[in-house]
């Protein structure tokens, strides 16, 4: 919901995900199957017009799963069909999963939201602050406090990603390569069987040598709680969840949420094992340039769509050891439906309670504060909480949903959201770089007007 982003009653562990209900079973839930079942000719329409590779859509209303279809390629060059069970890189939707390992540690009083990064990470307390002068050189200022952890979790704290800075910074970010992540800031395009794809490694070791790294080479874009930037914040809350719990990121999130939750396929690699489910990533050339910089003039911008990362050279396919939690995850849609019913739950599913109730409704309450609220950068009756945004004004917004939803989304168009007051969620995975289709509001327009009751 801000512009910055948009470049971009069964026991689930019986459920059979693998079909969509009756409609007798939708029905039960207040769902129409009739108008349910609208979604799969239009999504249909978007795959024979060639703007995406293929799509998978899961919805479930009162913890009854009513849809989950399948459509389109894992690899269309390769005629390779999407399973049921594919693995997408979800990028931004790992941040709510990062959320939710804050909130287990808020509540276990290992950290407080209030808390100055530099309590975990040293090198914060010496970070400075960029200010751009009228004639566009640039000079520094002290902080007027400390980053907080509320900050990182809030996208408040001035760090950037190199396609929300501006020119200055964004020059920082690319010399001293302050990235965690594949593709932005560390790569080099090379050719596999005729199509582009990527060869990237990770600038850092690991997720808290990065972090550093982003302290002691690069200033804030401005002052901590001054404003709203998408940014790369919520990477170094993988580094502060580390240091307070005394366990890598990786293995925390497998004990603390993807065991509970039966989440087996998400993780920051793809095991050998699973190679086959694994899906190829594609672009939409026209917009690429802005959310990677070093693609700009690289790829015919005539195209629809590309192949970047084949799902056979990826370097998702090598083991991990930098654990970014704003984009590093690969997930099913399966999983990430667990993780969005027991967000719905309150912080339960089948009987595994991984967060309380009141936890989860402050990760998902607003915490900007009204002079935020009121920037450039806000969309009136949106707003943000803990890793997730929010909806506080539907109508105001124009946009289907209730006041209370909050959702968020990935970079290669994936998106969810949990609708607390029509006890919702959805998912929709697909793999399409800077879409600039409107795929995300379709979606879920076709999803509420299915609620018939």
């Amino acid at each position: 919901m801000f512009k910055s982003k948009w470049i971009f009653l069964f026991i689930f562990s019986t459920l059979t995900f693998y079909s969509s209900a009756s409609s007798y079973e939708a029905s039960q839930v207040g769902i129409s199957k009739d108008r349910l079942d609208k979604i799969v000719p239009v999504l249909e329409d978007n795959l024979k017009a060639g703007r995406f590779p293929g799509f998978i859509t899961a919805v479930a209303r009162k913890g009854k799963v009513v849809h989950f279809e399948t459509q389109g390629y894992s690899d269309v060059e390769k005629q390779i069909p999407l399973q049921k069970d594919s693995l997408f890189r979800i990028y931004s939707m790992s941040k709510p999963i990062t959320g939710v390992a804050l909130m287990i540690l808020l509540e276990e009083g290992k950290i407080r939201l209030n808390d100055p990064v530099s309590l975990y990470i040293p090198e914060f307390a010496n970070t400075e602050v960029m200010v751009v002068n009228a004639d566009g050189t640039t000079s520094l200022e002290k902080l007027k406090r400390q980053v907080t952890i509320r900050d990182l979790a809030t996208h408040t704290s001035g760090i950037a990603y190199s396609f929300t800075a501006n020119p200055q910074l964004q020059k920082i970010y690319a010399k001293e390569r302050l990235s965690p992540y594949f593709f932005i800031d560390n790569f080099e395009a090379l050719e596999v069987n005729g199509n582009t794809v990527v060869s990237s490694g990770k600038s850092f070791p690991d997720i808290c040598s990065f972090s550093a790294a982003l302290a002691s080479k690069a200033p804030l874009m401005h002052q901590p709680g001054a404003k709203y930037t998408y940014s790369m914040g919520m990477d170094v809350l993988g580094c502060v969840i580390e240091r307070a719990s005394g366990q890598t990121f990786d293995v925390f999130l497998e004990e603390r949420i993807f065991k509970p939750l039966q989440m087996d396929d998400t993780s920051f690699s793809v095991p050998a094992s699973k190679i086959d489910r694994f899906t190829s990533l594609y672009a939409y050339p026209g917009d690429l340039g802005r959310l990677i910089p070093e693609m700009k003039n690289k790829i015919p911008e005539d195209l629809l769509m590309i192949k970047i990362d084949d799902r056979s050279f990826s370097p998702y396919l090598k083991p991990a050891t930098l654990f970014d939690g704003g984009s590093g995850l690969v997930s099913s849609a399966e999983d990430y439906l667990k993780f969005a019913q027991m967000l719905l739950n309150g912080g339960e599913l089948a009987g595994e309670r991984v967060l309380s109730r009141k936890s989860v409704e402050l990760m998902s309450s607003n915490l900007l504060p009204d002079r935020i609220k009121g920037s450039d950068d806000y969309i009136p009756g949106a707003g943000f909480g803990i890793t997730v945004g929010v909806i506080e004004d539907p109508a105001l917004l124009g946009q289907y949903g209730s006041k209370g939803m909050y959702f968020w989304g990935g970079a290669a168009a994936t998106f969810f959201w949990v609708d607390p007051k029509e006890e919702l969620v959805a998912v929709v995975m697909t793999q399409l770089l800077a879409s600039p289709w409107p795929m995300r509001e379709t979606f879920n327009a076709l999803v509420y007007q299915a609620i018939d009751d």
